[in-house]
């Protein structure tokens, strides 16, 4: 008998402990909270769009096929007369070329390297700083992805170091048997080429790019003085010269000035002001940032759809001028505090966060500045002051309660 109550007592015993156990369990993830902290943070309020490129640009035809040498860089401004292209028969005699073409480069460089007699291009000081400076602009436009501009300075970098070595050597013709050897092996190479050769020169100045798309006459400054939504689409869908893209040799734009033009809805024009600047994303050209100025809304504006003008006379060395691109123009940039919109809560009215403070749970008001990918940008307390804090209003590095159950102000966390 003892030994059955014992048993008894031992199974009710466990039954206890394991129900006990299973309460403090259930206790403690209902009270389990979750936290982050705000953290500060810099949001830009973009549209996004596919735009087009507006310009006045002149094609340059060359009929007759062959294999192309050019003479000049694309996007180079150009002078009328200028030697644009070389088109050979044969494919060969265009490889002499390119070789020519690459030793007239050299030769340049070596003659800007050359020190003459006064103080100025022999001092060691003054080479040694523009050393330097070429150096930094290097590393900066490689940061910013712009390898065209790295390219040009690394030749003025290494005319520089060109005419340290010169100066220190004290001759000022260190590189005049280099250049004569240069101007023998072109001399050599240019007797070699006996194929047949069409040279192509700029009937205006300009600036030169040798690719031509076939909209050169459609997609002009001129046609954005009357485009609707309805008939830029018609553009859009138009085709291109096809005796342009078998025949061009390139393009000539007169200026520098060019546009873009996209579709939006009436709403958004709101958010700019005509004659203002505003930031543009260009993705097809490594992301590259260029001020544009909004010119308006194009042509006719009563319908729910507009057209959208901006323009720049910036000129990024290596940009993709592709006539469709895909941008982010910036309305404005927002700075404040991010954090999850699971944390935003409404007590009495208004709207904040849960923070703990010294194992307690406080509210603190929050303003919402936008909404972001599943987070929430809200006001800073200070924005003159971004570190200062605030009992009131939710501040920088506050933990912040983004999970749990039965939160309210003043509840203490262990």
């Amino acid at each position: 008998m003892k030994r059955i109550l014992k048993q008894v007592l031992t199974v009710v015993c466990s039954v206890f402990i394991i129900a006990y156990t299973v309460m403090q369990l259930s206790l403690s993830r209902s009270d389990a909270i979750e936290v982050e902290h705000a953290f500060y943070s810099v949001v830009n309020d973009a549209v996004e769009a596919s735009a087009y490129i507006f310009r006045d640009e002149q094609v340059v035809m060359q009929s007759g096929g062959g294999t192309r040498s050019y003479s000049v860089e694309n996007g180079e401004k150009v002078h009328t007369g200028e030697e644009l292209c070389v088109t050979y028969r044969d494919s060969a005699d265009a490889g002499v070329q390119e070789t020519i073409n690459e030793i007239d480069k050299r030769i340049d460089l070596l003659n800007r390297s050359s020190v003459g007699s006064g103080s100025f291009s022999t001092d060691i000081s003054r080479i040694n700083e523009n050393i330097n400076d070429y150096m930094l602009s290097i590393q900066r436009s490689v940061a910013e992805g712009d390898l065209a501009a790295a390219g040009r300075a690394g030749d003025e970098l290494l005319v520089q170091m060109n005419r340290r070595q010169a100066a220190v050597a004290d001759s000022g013709d260190l590189f005049g048997p280099v250049i004569s050897e240069l101007q023998q092996r072109k001399a050599s190479l240019e007797a070699s080429l006996h194929g047949a050769k069409v040279t192509t020169t700029a009937s205006a100045p300009g600036y030169f790019y040798t690719a031509a798309d076939g909209y050169e006459g459609t997609f002009t400054a001129a046609a954005l003085d009357s485009l609707t939504a309805e008939s830029f689409g018609a553009l859009i869908e138009s085709e291109p010269g096809s005796g342009i893209l078998q025949n061009a040799v390139g393009k000539i734009a007169s200026d520098s000035k060019w546009y873009i033009a996209f579709t939006a809805p009436r709403r958004e024009s709101a958010y700019f002001e005509e004659g203002s600047k505003y930031s543009v994303i260009f993705s097809y050209s490594d992301g590259a940032e260029i001020p544009m100025t909004y010119e308006g809304i194009s042509g006719d504006s009563s319908g729910d759809e507009v057209v959208l003008v901006f323009g720049t006379n910036t000129l990024r060395s290596g940009f993709a001028f592709t006539r469709k691109q895909e941008v982010k123009v910036i309305k404005s940039t927002l700075e404040g505090l991010k954090i999850r919109t699971s944390a935003l809560v409404n007590v009495n009215g208004e709207t904040g966060v849960y923070s703990l403070s010294s194992g307690r749970v406080v509210f603190k008001t929050a303003e919402v500045l936008c909404e972001n990918g599943g987070f929430y940008l809200v006001k800073l307390p200070n924005e003159e002051n971004r570190s200062e804090r605030s009992a009131t209003k939710l501040s920088l590095h506050d933990t912040v309660l983004i999970g749990g159950k039965n939160l309210y102000a003043g509840k203490v966390v262990s």
